[in-house]
């Protein structure tokens, strides 16, 4: 029985030579009237452009005729039909910005499947957006850039068929804390594309999974071009057996870095002296190690990765090895699916006179019963349904088709394949789902953010050290980010300034650096106004900046804290043995430096060394940035130092307050939940003050360094800092 019904299948699935595709010039919705049957057919044909890679151009031609023929199979016998007309273009051509822009004016083009690119398809969707009139919705296959899709999540056109690459990294990093052992080290290796929200989401949110599932962080490899890609394989390949038990991610930026990864691994293995033998991690690779060259080509590791594939259940996989003689590609099946979401969606278009946009909507909403899945046979429920104005549960090949219900910006359940490659074939290992099914495992179960990821304190640390009355405190307060995308850091410290004057600060007894360009740029829509949420106070104070970034080097906020004045240096703080110091440091960061003002770091060699000559009782220094948790561990062993750190030394800290209105975030998560836990209890101790911040700080991992010898933290209290005495 299973065998006839396999042999229907294929039959069902046999190529058709009649769907031609050839390009016609029409409205967006032409009609036409067949009347040799009977009854009249009438045809409505939708023009789509579909935009893709030129690599990718015939494997998705053919799989756009298949979908064609489905979609026509699919309502024969119906008396109004829809059909879609597809015209190609590729994005890496020359010309392609100007063709996106004549797509977004072209008003015979109803839509656009396409790009594939996150940085093309943002360039497709500020041309659409251009004008409201132009309202045709935009299907990328697989643009899972987490800014791209941040940015466009509000806007109503743009529709995502896959998760961002948060989901990818997690399916990677759940697979490696599934295994048997119980202890993984791991590593990542991706392009530095530089501070803020530009950042690829591997170098985000790699620290904060890993730490989420128990994995210990090795490193994170940040390389600018190939010679620094280079470098980096001498790092962790040779002759050290340790590193044949670690695990590296791989997240290339193009084919050329994987393939310079594969050719320097093949130098220093042929340099390795006779008689040793050659280590290498267990690698882990990105979609973006999918491609036909990079699989002909490599030769000097075992390559193991994930990609986007189609759901094991549709069967679609099988059917098109089957019809193709190879396997799926990455973003193939939402493509496949792509198409199919417009047809649905003209076909409920036509029958209740709304705008394809929103017949989309409509289609991935519509729970008015189950409907069928890709089979012709399957598909003609769909439309018959679709043509009476119901819209049923459809699931596409690549997923259920849910899409996250605020912002409707991409599906909320992806499937992946897992695949090693073989003999240059990406050979698949297991299926994957960021939503689970009953052939896949699900990566949710696997995530389980609870109270015992929390670093623990002992009662009794630190009880033994003793420290003189407390005479006096000061504060410092930097924000060393500038720029008009940098306003939270600048609205941070001041919002921390005018907290410090609420709890009995003097003004000569704070010192505040900032480059002072956001509160009167040209893009504020408040002149001389900085606030942490829409709703919030005013916190700019133009009197209380000290000084400015550009005019500052790293080593003044030695002679700042130090109370070393100068004539260039006039304000600095006067601490001695007897007052207790706050310093809040708010900026980009990066492993090993903080930034400091764009075009200078702040090391972290030169931060402990400035602390170590700064007179103290006790010191909190408290810093909002990425890979933050690196100086705090840094710094480890300084007498009476205390750091409260937003994220860990791999992981990056989130903006978190974005305002519509100034179109910029206005505040960082750890230092909104930092103010709004002072604001509450001024007298806070400091392991409630951490705990506070754990529980609600997204994104990054809080954490505490130094403890041991700086005091308890059960005993130490915010009150030391903020109380007037």
């Amino acid at each position: 029985m299973i065998k006839i019904l396999f042999e229907k299948l294929l039959t069902l699935l046999h190529y058709r030579e009649g769907m031609g595709m050839g390009l016609l010039l029409m409205l967006s919705s032409c009609s036409s009237d067949d009347s040799s049957s009977s009854p009249s057919v009438t045809t409505h044909t939708y023009k789509v452009a579909v935009i893709m890679e030129s690599g990718e151009q015939a494997r998705w031609e053919r799989t756009a005729k298949w979908a064609l023929e489905n979609i026509a199979e699919a309502q024969y016998g119906m008396t109004d039909r829809v059909a879609l007309q597809l015209t190609f273009k590729s994005q890496d051509d020359s010309d392609i910005e100007q063709y996106m822009q004549q797509v977004a004016e072209d008003t015979t083009i109803v839509a656009v499947v396409g790009p594939t690119t996150s940085a093309c398809a943002e360039k497709m969707a500020i041309a659409l957006s251009k004008r409201k009139t132009y309202n045709k919705p935009m299907i990328t296959p697989s643009c899972t850039q987490v800014e791209y899709q941040r940015k466009f999540s509000t806007v109503p056109y743009v529709w995502n068929m896959a998760e961002g690459d948060i989901a990818q990294l997690e399916v990677l990093l759940s697979g490696i804390a599934s295994t048997l052992y119980s202890q993984h080290s791991v590593m990542l290796l991706c392009a530095d594309d530089g501070n803020g929200e530009a950042r690829n989401a591997y170098a985000e949110w790699f620290g904060f999974i890993a730490e989420e599932y128990g994995l210990t962080v090795d490193g994170v490899y940040l390389y600018k071009d190939e010679t620094d890609l280079r470098r980096y394989v001498h790092e962790f390949c040779g002759t050290n057996g340790r590193m044949g038990s670690k695990y590296l991610l791989f997240n290339p930026s193009s084919p050329e870095m994987a393939l310079a990864l594969d050719d320097e691994m093949g130098k220093v293995k042929a340099a390795v002296p006779e008689g040793k033998y050659f280590y290498t991690p267990k690698i882990r690779c990105s979609d973006a190690f999918v491609s036909q060259q990079i699989a002909a080509t490599v030769k000097n590791a075992a390559y193991e990765g994930v990609d986007l594939y189609a759901s094991p259940e549709s069967g679609f996989n099988q059917a098109y090895c089957q019809r193709f003689g190879q396997e799926l590609v990455n973003g193939e099946a939402q493509f496949y699916d792509g198409l199919c979401l417009v047809a649905y969606a003209a076909a409920l278009s036509l029958k209740k006179g709304i705008s394809l946009n929103d017949a989309i909507l409509a289609v991935v909403d519509g729970r008015d019963g189950k409907g069928g899945a890709w089979l012709p046979a399957d598909m003609a429920r769909n439309f018959e349904q679709l043509s009476q104005g119901w819209t049923p549960d459809i699931d596409g090949v690549s997923s259920s088709w849910t899409f996250d219900v605020k912002t409707h910006t991409c599906v909320c359940g992806s499937t992946f394949r897992r695949w090693r490659l073989y003999d240059g074939q990406y050979l698949t290992t297991e299926y994957l789902s960021t939503e689970g099914s009953r052939r896949t495992t699900s990566s949710k179960t696997m995530w389980d953010w609870t109270a015992s990821h929390m670093q623990s304190f002992s009662a009794e640390e630190g009880n033994g050290l003793s420290y003189p009355a407390l005479d006096d405190r000061w504060a410092l307060l930097i924000a060393a980010s500038k720029g008009w995308a940098n306003y939270r850091f600048q609205s941070d410290v001041f919002a921390m300034y005018q907290l410090l004057r609420q709890h009995g600060y003097a003004d000569d007894h704070i010192v505040l650096i900032c480059e002072d360009d956001v509160a009167h740029h040209a893009n504020n829509p408040h002149p001389g106004e900085l606030r942490i949420s829409d709703t919030g106070a005013n916190v700019y104070d133009a009197a209380a900046i000290d000084y400015r970034l550009s005019d500052l080097k790293p080593d003044d906020i030695g002679d700042i804290l130090a109370g070393r004045a100068s004539d260039r240096l006039p304000q600095v703080l006067h601490p001695d043995a007897d007052d207790n110091v706050f310093v809040f440091w708010s900026s980009h960061g990066s492993p090993g430096s903080m930034d400091f003002g764009g075009s200078q770091r702040m090391f972290y060699q030169t931060m402990r060394d400035i602390l170590e000559s700064t007179p103290h009782r006790k010191l909190l220094f408290t810093i909002e940035a990425c890979y933050s948790g690196g100086l705090g561990d840094y710094c480890q062993g300084l007498p009476g130092t205390l750091f409260i750190t937003a994220a860990n030394p791999y992981e990056t800290s989130h903006a978190d307050v974005w305002s519509e209105d100034v179109g910029v975030y206005l505040s960082n998560g750890f230092t909104r939940g930092f103010q709004e836990a002072i604001a509450q209890n001024p007298t806070i101790s400091l392991r409630d003050l951490y705990y506070t911040l754990a529980a609600h700080t997204t994104g990054s991992h809080v954490k505490v360094y130094n403890a041991p010898l700086f005091g308890s933290v059960y005993s130490n209290t915010m009150a030391e800092y903020l109380t007037t005495r």
